[in-house]
């Protein structure tokens, strides 16, 4: 079922804002924030935002409105304000959220406050913590059809995104000392990293580990996608159920939808029995779909349905089946270019990119390339110590293939045992040109002269003739080089 206009405005929208709030840190101007983008989202006239304080082992409550756009705050706590408190307190009684289109809360545009300023449609969220309300979202509009039901998931994505901030504010998980205290020696969990932009990415996981809607992971191939993957499900609320993962590149179009929605006996030839599929199995844990740019646009449009109904056809089934799992989606491609081109759904990727992590490549890390050998190295049980001027090469290396293309340099290297590893046993392609080596940091293009000076130097054997031939460069200019860099 394709998307309504109107439900794809909202979801682009609902995308930019939750990647701006995940950038706030102020309580006061988050919950500012919270109101002004519900607002924005909506295209609501009037909106407040309320907390609810509950005494421990109490029933009763007590409410604070802590923002308002449209509304007066003296004005909600007067007569005039009881229709917009008995919206509320309907939230709080039934759980659920509150929309006037629908049936059962059309009653609530009787009441005579609403009519007199002729408001026709309201909406009305809740923000849930541990179980618990933790706020009340208000909007209102004079416009009857503004809001419907199909607009609620939209909205209660919003007020989970504006809860897990919330929460992380108060909890102090966005100031890096908390992500520090969680880091290790080498890391944060099975993750190797310490420079600043992978504590970026830490500080993100801890934050989205706290929400259960679906995840969008950037990044090159080999920079660890399902390591951050599974670090979000180890740490979230369901860290006990299953976190499956299936690469979907490595699929076939006949294999694909058997894999994932599963199918029933007698489907297709070699259909013997049951399959339940990756959806059904992951229960109500995580569901790990790496490279998703591969789909095809039939499996996209079957995803969809599932992300958007939660419920699923196996191949061959008549049945619908419920589905509870999170998904968390991984690519190399720019999807944004990719919806461009037709290549894959617009509305597919919006409801994938509510909430996105980018893994940056190691060329952006390469502060962190020391660690990493060290933790290979240990992987593979071989101790290697690498001259300076060799981990200068390995640092200055762009790593096109990122971390897994460093893991594989070293497992070569470690094939003659654990030993000093000289920068000439590095691989050719390391060893050779400034041009393949990416940099826009004088300092480190410096670094990668003297280098080459001196690997130059020690393949002619100290002869400056010779290593001034094989650099390309009048001998005069390779003894100034020597001299600047005391060599």
């Amino acid at each position: 079922m394709a998307l309504s206009g109107k439900e794809q405005l909202w979801l682009s929208r609902l995308t930019m804002l939750c990647q701006m709030l995940a950038q706030e840190t102020r309580r006061d101007r988050l919950l500012r924030r919270i109101l002004d983008y519900a607002v924005e989202l909506t295209e609501a006239e009037r909106g407040f935002l309320v907390l609810v304080h509950r005494q421990p082992g109490q029933s009763s409550y007590h409410l604070e409105v802590v923002e308002c756009f449209g509304f007066d705050k003296d004005l909600i706590a007067s007569p005039q304000g009881e229709v917009s408190r008995t919206v509320v307190a309907k939230v709080l009684k039934t759980k659920k959220s509150v929309v006037t289109t629908r049936k059962e809360d059309e009653s609530l545009l009787d009441a005579s406050s609403i009519q007199l300023r002729k408001t026709l449609s309201i909406v009305s969220v809740p923000l849930w913590k541990r179980g618990e309300i933790q706020g009340v979202l208000y909007l209102d509009h004079k416009k009857h059809t503004q809001f419907s039901e199909a607009d609620l998931p939209i909205l209660e994505t919003f007020a989970d995104q504006a809860h897990v901030a919330l929460e992380s504010v108060e909890a102090g998980t966005h100031r890096s000392s908390h992500i520090h205290s969680e880091m290790h020696e080498n890391g944060f969990g099975a993750i190797v990293g310490k420079s600043p932009a992978m504590i970026e990415l830490y500080r993100l996981i801890e934050r989205f580990s706290r929400s259960w809607d679906h995840v969008l992971i950037l990044g090159e191939t080999g920079t660890g996608k399902e390591l951050v993957a599974r670090e979000l499900h180890k740490r979230g609320r369901h860290c006990d159920a299953p976190f499956l993962s299936e690469n979907t590149a490595a699929l076939t179009e006949t294999l694909i939808e058997s894999e994932l929605f599963g199918h029933v006996a007698g489907a297709f030839t070699g259909a013997d029995s049951d399959h339940e599929g990756l959806f059904r199995g992951a229960k109500n844990g995580t569901l790990f779909l790496d490279e998703i740019g591969e789909l095809d646009l039939r499996a996209q449009a079957k995803l969809l349905r599932v992300l958007q109904e939660r419920v699923l056809r196996p191949v061959g089934g008549a049945q619908e089946l419920p589905v509870d799992c999170r998904v968390i989606g991984a690519t190399h491609r720019v999807l944004s270019k990719e919806v461009q081109e037709g290549r894959f759904r617009e509305d597919l990727y919006y409801r994938l990119d509510v909430l996105r992590l980018t893994v940056p490549p190691l060329r952006e890390r390469s502060e962190d390339i020391p660690l990493l050998v060290d933790h290979i190295c240990s992987n593979l049980g071989v101790t290697l110590t690498f001259a300076n001027r060799t981990m200068d090469l390995l640092k200055a290396w762009s790593w096109p293939g990122n971390v897994r293309e460093l893991e594989n340099e070293i497992r070569r290297l470690s094939l003659d045992g654990s030993g000093r590893v000289p920068a000439k046993r590095l691989s050719p392609k390391i060893l050779g040109p400034t041009a393949n080596k990416v940099s826009s940091n004088p300092g480190q293009i410096k670094d990668i002269e003297r280098v080459m000076i001196e690997q130059a130097l020690e393949a002619a054997n100290g002869n400056k003739a010779k290593a001034a031939r094989a650099l390309g460069i009048p001998r005069t200019n390779l003894y100034r080089l020597i001299d600047e860099y005391g060599l």
